[in-house]
């Protein structure tokens, strides 16, 4: 190891890269730029946002939470008549004590970290009719079920929960139902469009109230980790394999034809957003422990196997979501890493198949493909409808997206908007994306200001490792339906589930 590390420090890349770093250090932009930071952050502007993003969430001073506070004290002899009848059933006395109730309390809700696994191997051996196409549908329902139940079932005095996100969330539902109700010109494709936002955004609540221990949190981390590992290592092989990659996922004009793996996904972009999710996560996990030990090494074969796969993958909106991702990182744990992620970056430019697709990215044939048929003729068509369909939209579910494409005999002339936020627009108008914004504005703030106000070094870490995943997937979704497949949906408020638990762990569970 140590031979190694003397290698490396005289090799000829170490020597650019600490060349590099001396120019740098005695340029004049550097200083220049330093110069304009420190003016910055003198000024009252800064002095404001500081104090802004600093401010600690406290429930007990909010309105909603008194009120709900107040509901619980009320409803507690109901629930303690409740649980008398449930306690003394048959039922419940011999499934108590069975191993199969222990396993079900320790695993039904961490198994949703397999849920990519379930839902695309059960759908391509099952398909999508028959009992199998509504087990997402059960397993939310029992799963909630299993959080009432065990709530009902505690005899002690049992704090809320509450999270910021908590009444964005809440509204953003609230906004989803209102439009199905008053503007879907097909009530049964309204439905499925509402269904596509409200069923999956109601994980939140689920893993927000089942977190509510270290050990819990560090389970569902290491399965999250786990499951991109597996993803990572499975492309990898796809691409050893040389797995046969379908004609539409590359444009013709590019000439080239390349290997694009997709794992179990079948989407190589939906593939590359699950590792944008997942890298950052990992990173912090790695950067948590410390020594040479086999966990070190395994999280960072993980997170080689998933930057490998990112790569592999061919896709552009993942790769910029990943970008983000990164700087984002840098900038909440050591800015100065963003130099290095620069220089990494420009490395990973110089890979063949990367710089073929960035290279056609800023080519005049891509622009005239795109304009002609491809993305920027439907960000054209998407917006124009948009424009015409102002404050209700045309309708959830009509245009757009998955529902729309099954649906075609209804709706001929769509097609996969390539956005979800303009899709989001187009079907939800402004009130529905003006409470999108909302619940995205407050997942932003709350996060910086967890990671401002958190001291404890490790849940800080897993803050930004998820906060920085979460960025990505959100700039991915301006060149992606990325919120339009199920399990990317579930992974996201996971991960939100898990960054505002390790906000100063357990500030949120108040008496």
């Amino acid at each position: 190891m140590e031979y190694a590390v003397e290698w490396f420090k005289e090799s000829l890349i170490c020597r650019i890269v600490q060349s590099c770093g001396r120019i740098w250090r005695h340029s004049l932009l550097r200083r220049g730029l330093k110069w304009i930071v420190i003016i910055i952050s003198c000024s009252s502007i800064a002095r404001w946002v500081s104090a802004y993003f600093y401010r600690r969430f406290r429930p007990r001073q909010a309105f909603v939470y008194r009120t709900m506070r107040k509901l619980q004290r009320r409803l507690v002899p109901l629930r303690f008549r409740v649980s008398k009848i449930i306690g003394s059933s048959f039922v419940w006395r011999i499934g108590k004590e069975s191993r199969f109730m222990g396993m079900l309390y320790r695993y039904l809700i961490p198994l949703s970290v397999f849920f990519v696994f379930i839902d695309e191997i059960g759908r391509s051996l099952f398909g999508e009719h028959g009992l199998f196409g509504i087990w997402d549908e059960v397993y939310l329902l029992l799963c909630a079920a299993f959080l009432v139940l065990r709530r009902i079932m505690d005899r002690t005095t049992q704090p809320m929960t509450a999270t910021p996100l908590d009444i964005p969330i809440f509204l953003l539902i609230s906004v989803s139902f209102f439009l199905y109700l008053n503007f879907s010109p097909y009530p049964h494709v309204g439905f499925e469009g509402m269904r596509g936002v409200v069923q999956f955004i109601l994980w939140f609540y689920v893993f927000s109230r089942y977190l509510d221990t270290d050990r819990k949190s560090e389970r569902m981390t290491g399965g999250l980790i786990l499951t991109g590992g597996i993803l990572g290592v499975h492309g990898i092989i796809q691409y050893v394999t040389g797995v046969e990659t379908p004609a539409n996922w590359m444009d013709a004009a590019e000439g080239v034809r390349s290997v694009r793996v997709f794992s179990v996904v079948e989407s190589p972009n939906i593939l590359g957003s699950l590792m944008v999710l997942i890298i950052p996560v990992a990173l912090a996990r790695a950067l948590q422990i410390q020594g040479t030990g086999r966990r070190q090494t395994f999280y960072i074969a993980v997170l080689a196997s998933m930057a490998i796969c990112l790569i592999l993958t061919l896709s552009r909106g993942a790769w910029l979501g990943m970008v983000v991702a990164l700087i984002v990182f840098s900038v909440a744990w050591n800015p100065k890493w963003i130099a290095g992620m620069a220089f990494a970056g420009g490395m990973a430019c110089l890979i063949p198949p990367v710089h073929r697709r960035m290279s056609y990215l800023l080519s005049s044939r891509y622009i005239m493909s795109s304009v002609t048929g491809g993305r920027l003729f439907r960000y054209r068509t998407g917006w124009e409808m948009f424009m015409n369909n102002l404050w209700t939209g045309v309708g959830q579910g009509h245009f757009g997206g998955a529902v729309a494409m099954n649906h075609r005999d209804l709706f001929p002339n769509t097609f996969y908007m390539d956005s979800y936020w303009l899709k989001t627009a187009v079907e939800m108008g402004i009130f529905g994306l003006a409470a999108w914004f909302i619940v995205v504005y407050a997942l932003f703030a709350w996060s910086v200001r967890a990671i401002r106000t958190t001291m404890d070094r490790d849940a800080r870490l897993v803050i930004i490792g998820g906060f920085s995943g979460m960025m990505g997937v959100l700039v991915h979704n301006f060149f992606e339906n990325v919120f339009e497949v199920p399990y990317m949906v579930i992974y996201f408020w996971m991960v939100a589930a898990i960054v505002f638990y390790n906000y100063s762990k357990g500030q949120f569970r108040v008496v």
